[in-house]
């Protein structure tokens, strides 16, 4: 079988970090794992999950249980989980610089690897670096 990648054509693909929640964002990272693992790509971007009211019901409805919307810290623990989990076959280019996202990333993976994780972590320990609210939408 022959992937698209290496027929000479470029992949795109975008995770909505967030979208697991409090509770089940581990299964949501390690499931997108999983699919990147069978399914590379050449560009990977995040965004951040953003419900708009007229979507938040509905949304809560089918995830079928309460749903606790993940804080920046979470949200952080997300991306070090997926960076760290990442193992290309090939170069991926890495972009979570979205308006959305709570913090602005970018990179070649696995190449930049120890560089954004060291970013996330600096964060996560309380160096600036998180985008404010207001800016983001919500």
């Amino acid at each position: 079988m022959i992937s698209a990648r290496s027929a000479g054509i470029k992949v795109s693909g975008t995770l909505i970090l967030g979208l697991g929640g409090t509770e089940y964002w581990k299964e949501h990272i390690d499931g997108t794992l999983a699919l990147l693992k069978e399914a590379p790509l050449t560009y990977l971007s995040t965004l951040q999950l953003f419900l708009e009211d007229v979507v938040r019901r509905e949304f809560a409805e089918k995830f079928g249980e309460p749903f606790q919307r993940q804080d920046d810290r979470g949200i952080l623990l997300e991306q070090a989980r997926l960076v760290g989990g990442l193992d290309p076959p090939e170069p991926v280019i890495f972009r979570s610089n979205h308006a959305s996202n709570a913090l602005a990333l970018a990179g070649n993976l696995p190449r930049d690897r120890d560089t954004l994780l060291k970013q996330i972590n600096a964060v996560l320990k309380g160096a600036p670096g998180i985008r404010p609210t207001y800016l983001r939408g919500l």
